[in-house]
């Protein structure tokens, strides 16, 4: 018994031992249980998840990445010239991760903070506010001077390429093309800016009188972390050897691209061959860049094309029995995915053509698809391009000075139709000036297939764009202009507002299905028939609001089946316009085709599961979409669109003929690396001086070593409290 209360007495000892020692640690903020919680109260974590990203072409890595646990450093704003000094040369707290307003958020700056050894990270305000966070005043792009030039039609020339003629984009600083090496992130939350500056570098951070706080600093731990490097080339070779081993695959990029969606107005099987010159092609692009993911606004660059096409097709629709006859011709409506990365979707597309599988790839046990479509069945191709803007009150068509001697008198009708119908509707359309070449547009790669095609681009600029913030995040609603809703409006009303922009967009599309019913029947519309030629002005009010202000919008309700409403409710921001890679759909892409379904098709009697293809009968596509709500309920009425819509793929050749060599410059070659595991964060938390984080290790290793001392004493307590107990014999 004796022994039994020596031993308990033992123990008690030291468990109070170990409890003393935590309630000391506690008072050193030092946690002996609830790390997690000890973890959240050490850490503010940020909520942005906007990272600058890494990608590849033939040649080069570009964009950020950071280490594998996070880039940190001490924050510091960047306010001033004196400021700059101090993090790249006399504050002795370095590195740093630095913060930057959107106006000083400048290549020359940029490049210099990354390239500088005491910077570990930059942080961008991206909170629109023009008192505080004041835009770039000359503009922002994010992409080249001169963009998708060396894949475009005057690639070789030596007269027109380079811009040599005309610098389109002159405010382009090619950022987005740069090997930053360094994570970059945009704060677009106003909490997260508020907790940069108020909670972290103000209080801690901020120099008194040009003096250096004292310890503890509030730091960030920056982490963006992107597999992959060099280039395609040995990024894609390092995919493929590792996808073949033994050990199981490792992905470290993927190539880039989606699917265009192309729409036919009149229904030509397969078993039926068409004529020269009976097709006209209208097309748009569906991207956009910018340096941050999340962040592709898109709304002059990308956004009021796509609307403008869209409004025309509905508008046409309503004329359609003209438009389906045999001697009218076929209007295909072509939204192209992934023309800003060197044209991806257009040039996917003419290959296509050229193989002879386009729209569809076709088989002997196709009983009815789509008649192929080749490069000499294409009448004219009009495009639309930036067209939200104004440049002197105009809108302006742009011609192929190369090809145009070819087409003189074929182009000439084409802009005069054009201009008609515009002014019809108050839309002044001029011609460029014949010096100009093409400014960067889809079409330039169907001209390099085919030299004598008729083409017209209409943009909002003659020469340099009007737009300042061409692939850049700040390519919002309101640098449109018009979009005039009432103060204080809400989003009801916004929907349902129809603005000044909207009846602008309108007129355009107007003009466009004008035109293109004459171009198609040979027809000038009577005054019977214009009515139906007419844009919806609410539709496309609805269009913009949805695409550029909210995606939790009815219209997008009603065109989505229910498995895909849930990323409607779920959407804090507008749906990216980035094409992303190959395993992704964007959602902008399945939007367009929903709409083009129900702007373009027939509603149909039938059910969920049986609106579908039937067999080898591919002429046809089948969308089913939730539909309208029903009276007095939250439940939908169920719609089926039978449409002649289609995806091909926008992904580039370059990726799937056999032996490519990707240095070729003949497709695009680019691909976006993978992200690593828990890849994406910001979080801020105060760092201790060096001094005592050497104390912190020295009791951490005294604490070790007290700890491994009590283990033994207690695995072995019976030898210290019963001398010769060990050679007691055992009952």
């Amino acid at each position: 018994m004796a022994t039994s209360r020596k031993k308990d007495l033992f123990l008690q000892f030291i468990k109070v031992f170990i409890t003393c020692f935590c309630l000391f640690a506690n008072s050193n903020k030092v946690s002996c249980v609830g790390t997690d919680r000890t973890e959240h109260k050490m850490y503010i974590e940020l909520a942005t998840q906007s990272a600058c990203f890494r990608n590849f072409n033939a040649t080069h890595q570009v964009g950020c990445t950071s280490s594998e646990n996070g880039n940190v450093g001490t924050v510091h704003y960047i306010q001033s010239i004196k400021d700059m000094e101090w993090v790249l040369n006399s504050g002795p707290h370095s590195p740093y991760v630095v913060v930057l307003k959107a106006a000083n958020f400048t290549r020359d700056t940029v490049i210099t903070l990354a390239q500088s050894s005491r910077v570990n990270g930059i942080m961008v305000i991206n909170v629109h506010n023009s008192t505080h966070n004041p835009l770039p005043s000359d503009g922002f792009s994010s992409v080249d001077q001169c963009p998708n030039d060396r894949f475009g039609l005057y690639a070789d020339d030596t007269n027109y390429n380079k811009c040599q003629k005309q610098i389109w984009n002159k405010v382009g600083t090619s950022l987005r093309f740069v090997d930053l090496k360094i994570p970059v992130f945009a704060l677009s939350d106003i909490k997260d800016v508020d907790a940069v500056l108020n909670k972290c570098y103000f209080p801690f951070n901020n120099p008194i009188n040009d003096t250096a706080r004292d310890y503890p600093l509030c730091s960030a731990e920056v982490k963006a972390r992107m597999d992959g490097a060099v280039n395609s080339v040995v990024c894609m070779r390092r995919t493929l050897r590792t996808t073949l081993s033994l050990s199981g695959p490792q992905q470290y990029c993927d190539p880039m691209g989606d699917f265009n969606v192309i729409t036919f107005m009149q229904k030509i099987p397969s078993s039926s061959s068409r004529q020269a010159s009976s097709v006209i092609m209208v097309a748009t692009k569906l991207d956009s860049v910018a340096m941050f993911q999340n962040e592709y606004n898109a709304a002059d660059t990308t956004v009021v094309g796509v609307v403008t096409l869209l409004a025309a097709a509905q508008a046409l629709w309503k004329q359609k029995e003209e438009l389906i006859q045999p001697h009218a011709k076929d209007i295909v409506f072509a939204f192209f995915q992934g023309e800003t990365f060197d044209y991806i979707g257009s040039s996917r597309a003419v290959y296509d053509i050229q193989k002879g599988i386009f729209p569809q790839e076709y088989s002997s046990e196709d009983k009815n698809s789509v008649s192929k479509l080749n490069l000499t069945h294409i009448d004219q191709f009009v495009e639309l391009n930036q067209v939200g803007l104004r440049d002197n009150s105009s809108l302006w068509a742009h011609v192929d000075p190369i090809s145009q001697p070819n087409v003189e008198k074929k182009i000439e009708d084409m802009t005069k139709f054009i201009k008609t119908f515009g002014e019809q509707l108050n839309i002044s359309i001029k011609s460029a000036a014949s010096k100009l070449p093409l400014p960067p547009a889809s079409a330039q790669r169907f001209l390099m297939a085919r030299k004598d095609l008729p083409v017209v681009v209409l943009t909002d600029h003659e020469a340099e764009f009007t737009n300042k913030y061409y692939n850049s995040r700040f390519d919002t609603a309101d640098k449109l202009g018009g979009f005039d809703y009432p103060e204080d409006a809400n989003d009801t009303v916004k929907y349902n507002y129809i603005t000044k922009q909207a009846l602008l967009i309108a007129n355009l599309s107007s003009t466009l299905a004008r035109y293109l019913y004459n171009a198609s029947t040979g027809k000038i519309p009577t005054a019977a028939v214009l009515p139906n030629l007419t844009a919806d002005p609410l539709m496309v009010t609805r269009l913009l609001y949805c695409f550029l202000i909210s995606p939790n919008c009815e219209l997008f309700y009603e065109s989505v089946d229910s498995d895909n409403a849930q990323s409607l409710k779920d959407a804090k921001q507008p749906f990216p316009f980035y094409v992303s890679v190959t395993s992704h759909t964007n959602e902008v892409t399945q939007l367009v085709y929903s709409l083009m379904a129900r702007f373009t098709g027939t509603l149909i009697d039938s059910n969920k599961n049986d609106c579908k293809q039937d067999g080898n009968y591919k002429l046809f596509s089948f969308t089913w979409m939730q539909g309208a709500l029903k009276n007095n309920s939250n439940d939908r009425q169920g719609w089926c669109y039978k449409a002649i819509v289609h995806y091909t793929k926008a992904v580039s050749p370059a990726f799937e003929i056999d032996e490519y060599d990707l240095t070729s410059g003949d497709y695009s070659s680019w691909t976006e690396a993978r992200w690593g595991s828990k890849a994406i964060g910001i979080r801020l938390f105060l760092m201790p001086s060096p001094e005592f984080q050497l104390i912190n290790l020295c009791i951490g290793v005294f604490t070790f070593l007290i700890s491994l001392g009590l283990v033994f004493l207690i695995s072995h307590a019976d030898m210290f409290l019963l001398p010769g107990a060990e050679l007691m014999p055992q009952s």
